[in-house]
């Protein structure tokens, strides 16, 4: 709380520090902490880190997912909001799309950012907002089962090559 009072948020997003598909995340504002912290002794939460982002309000635009194997690009999807939500997810609404044609000035943000990994990635999905202008990431999976397989042509077969090469 004290942080988002000194940054001056109204809003952030809690979500934990690992997980699945938009599970546990949600929009607090300030007053909602404690509330939320009882919430989670009573239900006997599983006790782990958890992740406070400042809430953007332009990712119910939608954000740019760029997927890569083996450190190289292989597609991007549009993943989108339903009307009245921030999180992505199927499970909220969200919807995802080939992008045709994605910012090269993104792709070359997530390759630079993938390449300061500790180890490289087989595959890895990297969600930006914005621009090559002014991009913000959101968050880098690595461990990400929505690659978007099915919508850009030819990505199992180069996810497969990923896999075995």
């Amino acid at each position: 709380r004290r942080w988002m009072e000194e940054e001056g948020l109204d809003q952030a997003v809690i979500k934990p520090a690992w997980g699945a598909s938009g599970h546990g995340v949600e929009l607090a504002t300030p007053s909602d902490l404690a509330a939320m912290a009882r919430q989670w002794v009573t239900a006997g939460a599983e006790a782990r880190p958890v992740l406070v982002q400042e809430f953007l309000p332009h990712v119910t635009n939608g954000e740019t997912a760029l997927v890569y194997f083996g450190g190289e690009f292989s597609h991007a999807l549009i993943r989108r909001p339903a009307t009245g939500e921030f999180r992505v997810n199927s499970q909220y609404g969200g919807t995802s799309e080939f992008l045709p044609e994605p910012d090269v000035q993104l792709i070359e943000v997530g390759a630079k950012l993938l390449s300061t990994l500790p180890a490289p990635a087989t595959y890895a999905r990297v969600d930006m907002i914005g621009d090559g202008n002014d991009p913000i990431v959101m968050e880098v999976e690595v461990n990400e089962p929505a690659l978007g397989l099915d919508l850009a042509p030819g990505a199992a077969a180069r996810f497969a090559d990923a896999l075995v090469g």
